[in-house]
C-alpha cells in the first residue's frame, strides 16, 4: 500500500512539473508601442482627428508655391521632411509575436538598421550632362573602380529618396502600358479561340491559341476570390502606374459562342463550365527567371539611396524592385518574395534561388506574375505573414517619383478602394460578372497605403 501511494505521489509531482514548465515557456504576444518622440515644427497635428489632420495637410499642399511666401515644394517639405509622421495611425497588421524566451526568430518582425551617413556627405554637382547606363546594362560603376567618381555616379541615379527623373525616363516609356492593355482588350474580345492545351501552370489553367496566332494564359478557378484577387491586383497596378503586369482582361466562357465553339471539346475535358469568368493574360515570349537583389536577401536587407546599396545590379531593375516591394505590400502577396523568405527556414539557399512568380522579359523588364492571392486570400493570412511584408517595406528607402506622388494622393484622399473600383468598372467590359471588393478589404488596402506613405516620410527624414 505504501509503495502504491509513493508511486501515486511521484506521478502527481511529475505531472505538476511538466505543467509548470509549459506555463513558463508560453509565448508572449507583444503589440507595437505607440509612443514616439516628437519635435515641434509648427504643425500641431497631435491629438487631432483624421479629418483635421487631412485638412491641415491638404492646406499645406494647396499653399505650396501659390504666392504665400513658400518656395516650390516647401508646403510638402513642412509636412513630410521637417514634420513627419505626427498623428499618423499605425497599421493594425504590425503585430509582433516573440517566441518562448522573448527573442525574435527570422519569422518575427524586425527593424532594419540604417547605416550611418557622414554629415559632410553631399552629392557632387556637375555641369556635364548625365550619362546613364542603358536600361538593360547591369554593369553600374562600383566603388573602387579606377577613374570612377562613385559619389557622382550615385547622385546621377538618385535625388534624395527618389530615383532621378533622368533615370526613370530612360527606363520607362510613358503610355506604353495603357496602349498594350487597350490592344489586348480589343484583341481578346473579337478573336476566336482555336486551340486549348495545358501549359499555363497547375490545375485547370489553360494555354489558348487565338485565331491570329496570339497566345494567352487563361486562369480558371472555382474559387471566385482568386479571380478577384488576380484582376483587382492588376487594376491596382494600373492605378499605381506600375507597368510590370502583363495585359489582362476578363472573359466569360461559353462553349456555344463564336469565340469558344471551336474548343468546346477541350473545355469539357478541362472540366470548364459555361458562363464562368476566366482571366486572360497575354502570353509573353522569352521570359527568364529573375533573382532577388543581394540587397534584399539577408536578414539585414536594405535598398537605400546610398552608394553601398546601388552597385550590384542595374539601376533600372532596382527601380522596378522598389515598385515590386510596394505593390506586394499593398496586396499582401504571399507567392513571390515572401514565398522565398518563408521557405528559407527549410532551404538556406532559397534567397539565392529565382524569385517565385517573377520573370524577366527580353528587354530586362520584370514581370509580376500570378497575383491571385492579392487583396483577398493574402489579407486573410496577415496575422501569419505580416512580419515578412513589413520587413520588406522597412528595407526600402528609394522610390519612383510617380509612385510616391500616387501613394501620397491616395493616402490623403482616403478613397483608394473607390478609385480602384471605378477604374475597374470603367475599363473592364465584364466587370458585372465579378463581385465588388468588400468594404473590409478596402479598409485594409487603405491602411496599407498609409503604411507605405509613412515609410516614405520616414525615409525622407533619414536621407534628405
Amino acid at each position: 500500500m505504501r509503495k502504491s501511494t509513493g508511486y501515486f505521489m511521484m506521478g502527481i509531482g511529475f505531472t505538476l512539473g511538466i505543467v509548470l514548465g509549459l506555463l513558463i515557456q508560453l509565448p508572449v504576444i507583444t503589440l507595437p508601442t505607440s509612443g514616439r518622440e516628437h519635435v515641434d515644427h509648427g504643425l500641431d497635428l497631435v491629438g487631432s482627428g483624421p479629418d483635421v489632420r487631412k485638412r491641415v495637410v491638404t492646406r499645406e499642399l494647396s499653399n505650396d508655391g501659390n504666392n504665400n511666401g513658400l518656395r516650390s515644394g516647401e508646403g510638402l517639405d513642412r509636412i513630410t521632411s521637417t514634420y513627419p509622421l505626427r498623428g499618423l495611425k499605425h497599421s493594425l497588421h504590425s503585430v509582433v509575436y516573440p517566441i518562448n524566451n522573448g527573442t525574435k526568430s527570422h519569422l518575427q518582425e524586425k527593424s532594419v538598421p540604417i547605416p550611418d551617413i557622414k554629415h559632410d556627405y553631399k552629392p557632387q554637382s556637375s555641369n556635364q550632362p548625365v550619362v546613364l547606363p542603358p536600361a538593360s546594362d547591369p554593369d553600374i560603376p562600383k566603388p573602387g573602380q579606377q577613374g570612377t567618381d562613385w559619389v557622382k555616379a550615385v547622385s546621377d541615379m538618385v535625388d534624395g529618396v527618389l530615383w532621378s527623373p533622368a533615370l526613370e525616363n530612360s527606363c520607362f516609356k510613358a503610355g506604353q502600358s495603357d496602349k498594350a492593355q487597350k490592344q489586348w482588350r480589343e484583341k481578346s474580345s473579337r478573336s476566336k479561340v482555336v486551340k486549348m492545351s495545358e501549359g499555363c501552370g497547375r490545375m485547370q489553367n489553360r494555354l489558348l491559341m487565338l485565331s491570329d496566332g496570339t497566345r494567352a494564359c487563361a486562369r480558371y478557378r472555382l474559387n471566385t476570390d482568386q479571380i478577384q484577387g488576380e484582376i483587382y491586383s492588376f487594376y491596382l497596378g494600373r492605378l499605381l502606374r506600375i507597368n510590370n503586369l502583363l495585359p489582362t482582361v476578363l472573359s466569360v466562357v461559353n462553349s456555344q459562342s463564336d469565340n469558344w465553339r471551336t474548343v468546346h471539346t477541350d473545355m469539357a475535358n478541362a472540366q470548364w463550365s459555361d458562363n464562368k469568368v476566366v482571366v486572360l493574360t497575354r502570353w509573353s515570349e522569352g521570359l527568364n527567371p529573375a533573382y532577388i537583389p543581394v540587397h534584399l536577401r539577408g536578414d539585414d536587407r536594405a535598398l537605400l539611396p546610398t552608394s553601398g546599396s546601388l552597385g550590384e545590379m542595374g539601376a533600372c531593375e532596382l527601380m522596378q524592385w522598389s515598385d515590386l516591394i510596394i505593390f506586394d505590400y499593398l496586396i499582401a502577396n504571399l507567392d513571390r518574395v515572401v514565398n522565398n523568405i518563408h521557405n528559407k527556414q527549410w532551404n538556406s539557399q532559397m534567397m539565392e534561388s529565382p524569385a517565385h512568380n517573377l520573370e524577366r522579359d527580353s528587354d530586362g523588364n520584370l514581370i509580376f506574375m500570378d497575383n491571385e492571392s492579392g487583396l483577398f486570400h493574402g489579407y486573410r493570412l496577415l496575422d501569419k505573414y505580416s512580419s515578412y511584408h513589413k520587413s520588406l517595406l522597412d528595407s526600402l528607402c528609394v522610390f519612383r517619383n510617380s509612385t510616391v506622388n500616387i501613394i501620397e494622393r491616395l493616402h490623403l484622399s482616403g478613397n483608394v478602394g473607390e478609385e480602384l473600383h471605378q477604374l475597374f468598372v470603367q475599363d473592364e467590359p465584364a466587370h458585372n460578372f465579378i463581385p465588388t471588393i468588400p468594404k473590409k478589404n478596402m479598409k485594409i488596402l487603405q491602411q496599407r497605403v498609409g503604411d507605405v506613405y509613412e515609410q516614405i516620410q520616414r525615409c525622407r527624414v533619414r536621407f534628405m
